[in-house]
């Protein structure tokens, strides 16, 4: 298989009103298409910021001081955003962490899955919100037509999770980032959640890049495990002194910009 992703020596750091921090420090990373790449680590450790990264989604106060990020042989961090716009959410979709805040409350949320549809499938309104229907199906929510017309605040978090990933797959892109897709759920709903992820992998032949602080989590579900401490991918089998192992500039708490 090829590399659809490829991260050298990415390298994000955090501008804030005392100084500058690193977030992602050094990383590089390869994810082969149709593969699950497993990364995991405690809050705080990057994993959000690197998927971020990916996106090109930084929060303010984010900036890039090296490296790159390759997808399918073209660096996104050389491109105009406007091409990014294209490549954002039809090749690459982003489930995010926390639903509540990545769903828009006003909206149905058939109207927010079909808008991906709308944007860069360039399909009418009718026909996009038929795709959203669909969409829902395909990842687990029953009766899709329904919830496809309710609002955030009156699905279940289960729900909200899998209205996510049809908005993260509805193009179906190439490659999958998943942050954190059961964090807020209990273990009999986490597990239909990453049956629904698995599902919709092989249906399309996605590349998943799953992040978890969970690694009994990504261990059932990822063809290989990569560790992440302090903006840092490790190798736990070779433990090294704190002050090798860690850079001297060591990442804010996740409380710092609230992102895990």
């Amino acid at each position: 298989m090829s590399d659809l992703l490829q991260i050298e020596d990415l390298a994000t750091h955090i501008r804030l009103h005392r100084g500058e921090v690193v977030a992602v420090d050094r990383v590089s990373l390869r994810v082969q298409a149709g593969e699950t790449v497993g990364l995991v680590g405690e809050s705080g450790c990057g994993k959000t910021m690197l998927a971020l990264s990916v996106m090109r989604l930084l929060p303010p106060g984010g900036l890039f001081r090296g490296g790159r990020i390759e997808y399918q042989g073209v660096d996104l961090l050389r491109l105009p955003e406007r091409r990014m716009r294209a490549i954002r959410g039809s090749q690459i979709g982003m489930v995010f962490q926390d639903p509540s805040a990545a769903l828009n409350p006003t909206m149905a949320v058939g109207e927010q899955v079909a808008e991906g549809a709308s944007v860069h499938l360039h399909v009418s309104r009718k026909e996009a919100l038929e795709r959203a229907v669909e969409a829902l199906a395909k990842v687990g929510v029953n009766q899709a037509s329904d919830v496809a017309g309710r609002y955030p605040h009156q699905l279940s978090g289960g729900l909200r999770q899998r209205v996510l990933i049809a908005m993260a797959t509805i193009c179906r892109p190439s490659l999958l980032l998943a942050d954190e897709p059961t964090s807020a759920v209990d273990a009999p709903v986490a597990q239909q959640i990453m049956e629904s992820i698995q599902a919709v992998k092989q249906e399309m032949g996605l590349a998943v890049l799953l992040l978890s602080h969970d690694r009994a989590l990504v261990e059932g579900w990822s063809d290989r495990i990569l560790e992440m401490r302090a903006g840092r991918l490790i190798d736990p089998s070779q433990p090294t002194r704190a002050d090798e192992q860690y850079a001297p500039r060591a990442p804010l708490p996740p409380s710092a910009w609230g992102l895990g």
